[in-house]
């Protein structure tokens, strides 16, 4: 005859060890889903942080004096000179040690001057590039020829390697 206080006891130990097995399930899936609200807001700020990289570097470019485009010392805002443009992108390129003192204003990130209007163009300012998130940035510009004496449209892209 089984001892009615052996099954008792089996219960409550199934009882007990059901109780443990739901409180372990609902511990993993609180953490998961804890861990991936978490995992989704470190892109969102990551996102964020390369956003705002990319707007620095912009914002240090449009006002370089190298590219500017300034008569009798005043300076037109998101203005680049075609003539400085072309010779700062030439310079970079060219000149190891004029990468590397550029490299503390823009880092890693590739600034490209687009001319659409009158005549497309297309002029590499500065290219340093490495593996990673992209943010790109575009800025309308205004773009003067100063052998022509007029002004035409482009933009500014700026790529912004995180």
């Amino acid at each position: 005859m089984p001892d009615p206080l052996l099954n008792r006891g089996q219960v409550k130990m199934f009882e007990t060890l059901a109780v443990l097995v739901v409180f372990f399930f609902f511990l993993i899936f609180g953490a998961s889903f804890y861990f991936k609200l978490q995992e989704n807001s470190l892109m969102r700020e990551l996102d964020k942080t390369g956003q705002l990289r990319a707007i620095q570097v912009s914002q240090k470019s449009l006002h370089l004096p190298e590219l500017d485009c300034s008569f009798v010392n005043v300076q037109r805002d998101n203005c680049f000179d075609i003539l400085k443009a072309q010779k700062f992108g030439a310079l970079v390129t060219a000149d190891e040690n004029a990468l590397i003192e550029y490299f503390k204003t823009f880092e890693y990130s590739t600034l490209t001057v687009y001319g659409v209007y009158p005549v497309p163009s297309t002029i590499v300012l500065y290219d340093r590039q490495r593996d990673g998130s992209v943010t790109v940035l575009q800025i309308p510009l205004l773009l003067y020829d100063a052998r022509q004496g007029d002004y035409g449209f482009g933009y500014l892209e700026v790529k912004a390697y995180g």
